[in-house]
C-alpha cells in the first residue's frame, strides 16, 4: 500500500506526516521559524521515519503544501536527498479534478487547495471548508468541482495575542469557552470576547455566504488546530476533519501521478 510523506509547511508550524490510505500513520511538528539550514530538515525526516519502522524506500512520494516561499525549495531539497523519491510541490497550476474561480488562481494558496480536495473526496459538495490556523480562511467548492472563491480574517490566536501584546495591562488566557458570556473578572471577560467573538464571527460569516451563494444545504467542514475545540459550538459545523490538509496532498498525488509513480 503507498505510503505518502506529506509536508504542511505553514506560517507557524511546519507538520510532516506520513500517511497510508487513510490514515494518518504518523505526524511531527516543528515551527517555521526560525528556518533551518537544510540538512537540519533532512536530519528531522530521517528522524520521522525512523520512528514509524519505515525506510527511505517505503516511500511513495512525497507531497509539499506551502505557504512560506523560503521555505518550499529548501524542504523539497531535504525530501529528494532523505526519500530520494518523486517530489510533488502543491500550487494552482496542477492538473487536479478543480477548477479554481479566482480571477487570478495563484492567489489560492496551497493549503486551500489541498483543503477543497480533500473535502471533495471525503464529503458531499457543495461544500464550506473553515480552517482554523494563523488566519481563519473559508473555501467555497459547489458541486461542479469549482473552487467559487472564500473568505480570511485572522485567526483566534493571531488575535488573541496580538492583543495581548498591545495591551500591557491583559493577561494572556487559555483558549477555552468560559462558562457565561458576560465575565466579572478580566480574563472571564478576555476568554469571552475571544471565544464567544470567534464563533459569532465563523456563524455569522457562513450565513452571510450561504445567503450570497445561494446553495442549500451546504456541508461545513472545521480544520485547523483549534477547530476541535469552537466546532462544537457551531450552529453549521459538521464535521471535524483536523487531517483534511494532509489528506488532501494525499488526493492531489494520486490525481496527478496515480496511486503508483
Amino acid at each position: 500500500m503507498p505510503v505518502y510523506l506529506c509536508i504542511d509547511a505553514g506560517n507557524t508550524q511546519i507538520v510532516t506526516a506520513l500517511v497510508r490510505d487513510d490514515e494518518i500513520v504518523s505526524e511531527q511538528r516543528v515551527p517555521s521559524s526560525p528556518v533551518l539550514p537544510g540538512p537540519e530538515y533532512s536530519g528531522l525526516l530521517r528522524r520521522h521515519l525512523e520512528e514509524a519502522m519505515l525506510r527511505p524506500e517505503d516511500i511513495t512520494g512525497c507531497v509539499i503544501s506551502s505557504v512560506v516561499p523560503h521555505l518550499t525549495t529548501t524542504l523539497k531539497d531535504a525530501c529528494v536527498k532523505t526519500c530520494g523519491c518523486r517530489v510533488l510541490i502543491v500550487d494552482h497550476r496542477l492538473p487536479l479534478d478543480l477548477k479554481i474561480l479566482y480571477d487570478d488562481p495563484s492567489e489560492v494558496g496551497a493549503d486551500r487547495i489541498c483543503n477543497a480536495v480533500a473535502a471533495l473526496e471525503r464529503y458531499r459538495a457543495p461544500l464550506i471548508v473553515v480552517d482554523m490556523g494563523t488566519a481563519t480562511t473559508f473555501d467555497i467548492v459547489n458541486g461542479q468541482r469549482e473552487y467559487v472563491g472564500g473568505v480570511i480574517m485572522p485567526g483566534l490566536e493571531t488575535a488573541g495575542r496580538d492583543l495581548f501584546r498591545r495591551a500591557a495591562r491583559l493577561p494572556d488566557v487559555t483558549f477555552d469557552f468560559p462558562e457565561k458570556v458576560i465575565g466579572t473578572r478580566t480574563c472571564e471577560s478576555l476568554r469571552s470576547g475571544l471565544m464567544w467573538g470567534t464563533i459569532d464571527q465563523i456563524d455569522g460569516m457562513i450565513q452571510r455566504i450561504c445567503h450570497e451563494w445561494g446553495e442549500h444545504p451546504v456541508t461545513v467542514i472545521a480544520t485547523g488546530g483549534l477547530s476541535g475545540v469552537i466546532a462544537p459550538r457551531s450552529r453549521y459545523i459538521r464535521h471535524v476533519d483536523k487531517s483534511l490538509t494532509l489528506f488532501g496532498m494525499k488526493y492531489i498525488f494520486e490525481q496527478v501521478y496515480g496511486e503508483k509513480p
